[in-house]
């Protein structure tokens, strides 16, 4: 018995429901007294049992009566669904029909929470509580429903029509939930097209090269002058062991018996923790694992009876193409590069299988090159099986990087500590850019990297939104330049986009025979910025690699984390760059930011990594490769290099004193938003450091708007209860009204006259695909609008609007739980909170379900703000329910007579949370 109090005193309860945990008994009893458990239990046992609540019962039924134009109903489930205009009203009857011989009593009728769109009352009072009605066999007794259309979007309310027989004292119930949806013309047209059924994977196609026929490769791109490859470049394929090992999600005790020892050493590792000593078995693991799922995803893409189309002959092409048609092309739905293979089989078979190399990708097609063979047999509009392939280079140089960060022991760039001799700062620099001369913690930055002082240690800018991170390092890169002759730069970034950002700055003040942008030759020649074509290895409509020789004769090069491989595979002398900058560092995968320093640094390069561990990270696929999964203890894959170099003691801040200027530098002026806009994020992630040092007359320019819902505060919350859909095979959720109340904005925004707003002023971000291709879908109809950039928090990242409207889709939550593990949607993901809220100048609006986003920590302070500051609009509601209400109508009903009992861990994994019905 001791032990047993102990183990209460210490906490031994919890209650799953409410997410709360290590409580003693005393404790959990006050817990389950709350109001707010009291209604999540309630809603949680309504939600168990509401298929059983819907069924008729005894004789007795409960159907929709009346003018039902407009109006579904689904008895399985209770529903009764009513389609309204914008300030339309429709009347109808609930009929209660006892087809037994025996009377039935009626004894009340209760809405189970207030919902002032849908109104009932009866002839006899019921409703109202006033009496009990004796219903006889063969009777219909009706109850009069009038629903209205207050808001765009849904609401419901389940009535509750509590029953008992004459003959027993026993209760029974039957529940009907009258849901009413508003939609306008818009939500109408972005409403789903096709019933949603789950996508399936297609055939595994993924067979070995000898069985697959080759294409024709494209045209010959490597002249003799071309860059040597001396460093070679292996496959590094995956186990099927470690297959069948992560399929048993590495449990030793779950594995065949070949594999417990296998397994076991993989989970000590885990259990370890990432060390100096298993750095590469580690990050070669999570690739692998990775690698799996992108294996599973891209057979997703897979097309049935697909059309192939002759092209003409092209210049970029020394071979016939045929065309094939994409759908998501344009959203790298698959990712496809020139030079990939598409596989194809004809129809109804399984083999050959014939290999179409890709020549050219259009916005919605691929045209193909396939081998004699193939093209022997092929007639116009021919139907095949198609699958994919993803591209494995990006994986082969990481792991290469990994193999290398042993061989040249990186563990100062890996596991860095303090430098053994804090170097000097240079005191005065005269900065090219003469905007920084106001900005003491950006110079303080520039004079620390050109002095070398973290040196072996990177050297980290941290850079939240706003602040300036990328004119940082371009200044330092012009000191280094101009302040040590002898210097050499690489620059490298996640993205050819940020890539050429820092070549076109550089080439401000530094000559144009100084710097070379180099790119992959995958890469279209059509996207590179044409001040740039001029200083790139570009020929025509190719890309060429010129000789290493030509490459070490420039004092900076520019190209991205992948690209940066070709060096190390050209054998580029490892003392060559004595500088090395990874841009944007918070964006790509840890195997990816080591492939420039373990081919190309020593002790003695000074590295800079820019970025900001609060943004956006990695895009990772497999839930294993988490750091919220555990299972690699935190330092999963879609941990950055930057944030885990980061959590080092010598980057931490110290109390009272700040962060370690030698290693680090926080910028702290913020040039972009208003105040109210930068609060929240500040608050939550900055530490409230950050300061306001935008343009006034700019970040100030709508707050006399006059569609705010109050003036001097630009920021909108418009609650929408919608519904989030999904169609066809397609996962990703929409939402119509949602869709409506973005276009609404818009239209408001561009029929402004103080201030003026054109398309390129604005920016819609949403977290779901088909989210994205709904409202540009209805974008396209609305004049002057076809070109405001509406996309994802990715898409967005780095880049700004004067306004940013945002939607937040999800209106339920169903699969909430499927969101937070595979990183969807918004919720519980901060990281996406944080770049969208930020990417605003002086206009952020937010359009959501408030009842779904309070719960979430982050949006729920947002929300709070906002109202509490008088931006709100939309439907009513308030973060502080009134439970007692609830719980009441609960009780008046005897609809639940045992409250406040503990839900078991097992039933919450079957059941996670009650699903609020909006």
């Amino acid at each position: 018995m001791v032990g047993a109090n102990a183990e209460e005193e210490q906490g031994a309860f919890g209650c799953p429901l409410c997410k709360v945990t290590g409580l003693t008994r005393d404790q959990f009893e006050e817990h389950k007294s709350l109001a707010q458990h009291r209604v999540k239990w309630l809603k949680h046992w309504y939600n168990s049992n509401r298929i059983l609540l819907a069924q008729n019962k005894n004789g007795v039924e409960v159907t929709a009566k009346g003018n039902l134009d407009g109006i579904t109903t689904d008895y399985q489930t209770g529903f009764v669904a009513v389609s309204l205009r914008p300030g339309g009203q429709k009347f109808f009857q609930l009929m209660v029909k006892n087809t037994s011989r025996d009377p039935v009593i009626l004894r009340q009728i209760e809405a189970l929470h207030a919902c002032p769109s849908v109104t009932i009352s009866d002839n006899y009072g019921v409703c109202r509580g006033e009496r009990y009605v004796r219903v006889l066999g063969g009777v219909e007794y009706l109850v009069e429903c009038q629903t209205s259309a207050r808001n765009l979007g849904v609401e419901q309310v389940p009535i509750a029509f509590q029953f008992k027989t004459e003959t027993s004292d026993e209760l029974f119930f039957i529940i009907r939930t009258v849901q009413v949806q508003v939609q306008d013309q818009v939500a109408e047209d972005s409403a789903p097209t096709s019933v949603f059924e789950r996508p399936v994977a297609g055939p595994n196609l993924f067979i070995s090269p000898e069985n697959i026929i080759p294409g024709k490769p494209l045209k010959d791109q490597s002249p003799p002058s071309n860059l040597s490859k001396m460093v070679r470049l292996k496959q590094y394929p995956y186990s099927r062991n470690l297959q069948n090992i992560a399929r048993k999600n590495f449990n030793p005790n779950k594995v065949t018996t070949e594999l417990v020892a296998e397994a076991t050493k993989l989970q000590v590792m885990m259990q370890e923790g990432l060390k100096p000593h298993n750095y590469r078995q580690w990050f070669q693991t999570l690739l692998w694992i990775e690698e799996m799922q992108m294996e599973l995803d891209i057979r997703f893409y897979s097309m049935e009876d697909a059309v192939l189309k002759r092209v003409p002959m092209q210049q970029y092409s020394a071979n016939e193409c045929v065309e094939l048609r994409v759908p998501g092309l344009a959203e790298n739905r698959p990712s496809v590069l020139r030079g990939d293979n598409v596989l194809v089989t004809h129809k109804g078979r399984k083999r050959p299988v014939f290999a179409g190399v890709v020549h050219q990708v259009q916005d919605t097609s691929l045209y193909l090159a396939f081998g004699d063979e193939f093209m022997e047999t092929f007639i116009d509009n021919m139907k095949v099986n198609v699958s994919f392939e993803f591209n494995r280079h990006p994986l082969k140089v990481s792991h290469r990087a990994l193999e290398m960060s042993g061989q040249n022991q990186l563990t100062h760039l890996t596991f860095p500590v303090l430098p053994p001799l804090a170097e000097t700062s240079v005191r005065s620099i005269v900065p090219f850019n003469r905007k920084l001369d106001h900005n003491p913690e950006q110079m303080l930055a520039v004079r620390n990297i050109v002095s070398g002082t973290s040196r072996p240690a990177p050297y980290v800018v941290f850079g939240p939104p706003g602040t300036g991170k990328t004119v940082t390092i371009v200044e330092a890169i012009k000191q280094v330049i101009k302040l040590h002759p002898q210097s050499c730069v690489l620059a490298c970034t996640p993205s050819n986009s940020a890539a050429d950002l820092i070549a076109i700055r550089l080439l401000e003040h530094v000559s144009r025979q100084q710097i070379y942008r180099m790119h992959a030759n995958s890469r279209l020649v059509s996207t590179i910025p044409e001040p740039l074509k001029g200083i790139s290895n570009v020929s025509g409509t190719q890309i060429i690699y010129p000789k290493e020789d030509a490459l070490l004769q420039y004092r900076v090069l520019v190209c991205t984390m992948v690209t940066a491989a070709r060096l190390v595979t050209a054998g580029f002398p490892k003392t060559h760059f004595s500088h090395i900058f990874l841009d944007e560092s918070g964006h790509s995968t840890e195997p990816e930011a080591v492939v420039a320093l373990s081919g190309l640094s020593t002790r003695d390069t000074q590295v800079v990594l820019t970025g900001d561990p609060h943004q956006l990270g990695p895009v990772i696929r497999n839930p294993q490769c988490f750091s919220s999964y555990r299972l690699f203890n935190s330092n999963g894959l879609d941990k950055s290099y930057l944030e885990r170099v980061m959590e080092a003691d010598l980057y931490q801040p110290e109390p009272g004193r700040g962060f370690n200027t030698k290693v680090v530098t926080k910028l702290l002026n913020n040039y972009r938003s208003h105040p109210a806009i930068l609060k929240v994020p500040n608050d939550f992630f900055y530490n409230s450091e950050l300061k306001v040092c935008g343009d006034q007359m700019l970040i100030h320019s709508f707050c006399n708007w006059e569609h705010l819902p109050k003036r001097n505060f630009p920021m909108v919350f418009h609650a929408v209860k919608g519904k989030d859909e999904r169609e066809g095979n397609s996962p990703s959720y929409f939402n119509p009204q949602e869709v409506s109340t973005v276009v609404a904005w818009v239209k408001k925004l561009l029929d402004s006259k103080a201030p003026k707003v054109t398309a390129k002023d604005v920016g819609v971000i949403t977290p779901y695909r088909r989210q994205v291709e709904k409202i540009r879908a209805q974008l396209r109809k609305v004049r002057g609008a076809e070109q405001i950039k509406v996309g994802s928090p990715e898409e967005f990242q780095g880049d700004e609007r004067l306004v940013i409207i945002i939607s937040t889709v999800r209106a339920s939550q169903d699969k909430m739980s499927d969101d937070h593990i595979f990183k969807l949607g918004f919720l519980r993901n901060p990281k996406r909170f944080n770049v969208a809220i930020t990417r605003a100048k002086a206009l952020l609006i937010v359009v959501g379900c408030p009842e779904i986003l309070s719960l979430d920590e982050h949006w729920g302070e947002l929300l709070r703000y906002i109202q509490g500051e008088g931006g709100y609009r939309g439907h009513a509601f308030t973060q502080t329910a009134d439970l007692d209400d609830l719980i009441a109508r609960f009780d008046n009903l005897d609809l639940r007579p045992v409250l406040g009992m503990e839900v078991s861990a097992r039933e919450m994994a079957e059941a996670p949370e009650w699903r609020a019905e909006h």
